[in-house]
C-alpha cells in the first residue's frame, strides 16, 4: 500500500513542477514573443518607407530575432530534470550506498533508515533491508554454531589437559623418580651417567607437557583468575634476545564470567601468536584496563604492520584467519575487536567488553 502512495507523490511533483513553472513561462515567453513581433511591426511601418519596413518586418527575419526566447523554456526544463535528478536519483543513491557499505561492516540497522527518492531507489532499499534481514539472521546462526564448536572445542581441551595432567605428567614424574633412584644404586660410572640423561630427558618432557597443558587449557586463569593468567602468558611468551613483553594492569582488577575471562585469554595468546609469527617485533605490549564502564585488552607491537581489512568479512579471503578468529570470540561475548596498523609502524589490537557484558564483583586491589 506504500509503493503506490509514494509514486503518486513524486508524479504529483513532477506534474506540479510543469503546470506551475514550466508551462507558465513557455506561455508567457511565447506572449512575449508575438507581442514583440507586433511592435516591432507597428514601429517600422511607423517610420520606414513601405519597400524598406516591409522588408525589416519579413516573417524570416522576425522569427530569427525571437528563435533565442524560445531556446528558455527548453533550458528551464533541463535545469529543473537535473536538479530533480540530483534531489531524488543521485542523493538517494549515494545515501544508499553509504549504508550498503556499512551494512558490509555489520551494521545491520542503518539501512532500515529511509534515503527518499523515487520510488525506485526507495524500492531497491527495501530489498536491501530484506537481503541485510537475511544476512544478519545467517550471522546469527552460523555464530550460535561457531559459539557451540569453540565450547565443544574448549571443552575437549580440558579433558586433555586434565588426562595429560592427571595421567602422562604423573607417570613421567614417577619414572624420574626410579631413575634417580636407580641412578644412585647403580655402581657403574658409565651406567650412572646414561642414568643421569636419562633423567634429564624425563625432566624436559615433564616440562614440555606442562608448557602444553597450560597452552591447553590454562591453569592460572580458573585458579587465580585473568590478571595472573595474562601476566604468566607474557612471561612464557617472551623470546630473550628476540621478543620482550611488557605486560601491563591499570585500574582496580575485577572478575569476569569464566566465558569472559576464557575468550579474552584466547585472543590476547592468538593475538602475541600473530607478533611472534608475523610481525618482527623487537618489543610488544599486553595491557588490561579496567574501567568504570569497560574492560579492555590491548595487544601492541613495533614490528613492520600490515594493511589490515577495510571490512571484517575480507579477513577470510584475506588469509587473516587468526583475525576472524578472535572477532568471532569477541561477538560470542558482546566485545568489540578493533585492529589498527600501518605498514613499518606497527600493529594495535584493542578488545573492549561493555562492563555490563557477563562482570562479577570486583577484586580488592592487590598492586
Amino acid at each position: 500500500m506504500k509503493r503506490p502512495v509514494l509514486r503518486f507523490s513524486q508524479r504529483g511533483l513532477t506534474l506540479q513542477l510543469l503546470v506551475v513553472i514550466i508551462l507558465p513561462l513557455t506561455v508567457l515567453l511565447m506572449v512575449i514573443a508575438v507581442g514583440s513581433i507586433a511592435l516591432h511591426q507597428q514601429a517600422m511601418r511607423a517610420s520606414l518607407p513601405e519597400n524598406t519596413w516591409q522588408t525589416a518586418t519579413d516573417p524570416v527575419l522576425e522569427l530569427t530575432l525571437v528563435a533565442p526566447l524560445a531556446l528558455i523554456a527548453p533550458l528551464l526544463f533541463a535545469l529543473a530534470a537535473l536538479w530533480f535528478g540530483a534531489r531524488q536519483i543521485v542523493q538517494p543513491l549515494q545515501k544508499l550506498e553509504a549504508k550498503a557499505a556499512a551494512v558490509a561492516s555489520g551494521d545491520f540497522d542503518t539501512i532500515k533508515e529511509p534515503v527518499g527518492g523515487i520510488s525506485a531507489v526507495q524500492h531497491l532499499q527495501t530489498e536491501l533491508a530484506a537481503m541485510a534481514r537475511k544476512v544478519q539472521a545467517s550471522q546469527e546462526g552460523l555464530r550460535d554454531y561457531i559459539g557451540a564448536i569453540t565450547s565443544a572445542q574448549e571443552d575437549e581441551r580440558l579433558r586433555l589437559a586434565r588426562e595429560l595432567h592427571d595421567e602422562t605428567i604423573q607417570e613421567l614424574i614417577a619414572l624420574k623418580q626410579r631413575v634417580q633412584l636407580a641412578r644412585k644404586a647403580v655402581g657403574d660410572q658409565a651406567a650412572a651417567q646414561s642414568l643421569g640423561e636419562l633423567e634429564s630427558l624425563a625432566e624436559g618432557s615433564i616440562e614440555n607437557l606442562r608448557r602444553l597443558t597450560r597452552a591447553l587449557r590454562p591453569i592460572y586463569l580458573e585458579d587465580l583468575g585473568l590478571v595472573p593468567a595474562l601476566e604468566m602468558l607474557a612471561r612464557e611468551t617472551s623470546q630473550p634476545g628476540a621478543l620482550e613483553i611488557d605486560f601491563q594492569r591499570t585500574g582496580a582488577e575485577r572478575r569476569l564470567s569464566g566465558e569472559a575471562e576464557l575468550a579474552l585469554y584466547r585472543i590476547a595468546q592468538q593475538g602475541l601468536n600473530n607478533v611472534l609469527r608475523h610481525a618482527q617485533a623487537r618489543r610488544a605490549v599486553l595491557q588490561i584496563t579496567f574501567l568504570d564502564n569497560e574492560t579492555r585488552l590491548e595487544v601492541g607491537d613495533d614490528g613492520i604492520g600490515f594493511d589490515v581489512p577495510r571490512s571484517p568479512t575480507d579477513f577470510a579471503p584475506g588469509g587473516h584467519f587468526g583475525l576472524l578468529g578472535m572477532r568471532e570470540r569477541a561477538d560470542l561475548i558482546g566485545a568489540h575487536l578493533e585492529v589498527a596498523s600501518e605498514t613499518g609502524r606497527g600493529t594495535r589490537l584493542s578488545v573492549r567488553l561493555p562492563v555490563a557484558r557477563l562482570q562479577k564483583t570486583p577484586l580488592p586491589d592487590s598492586h
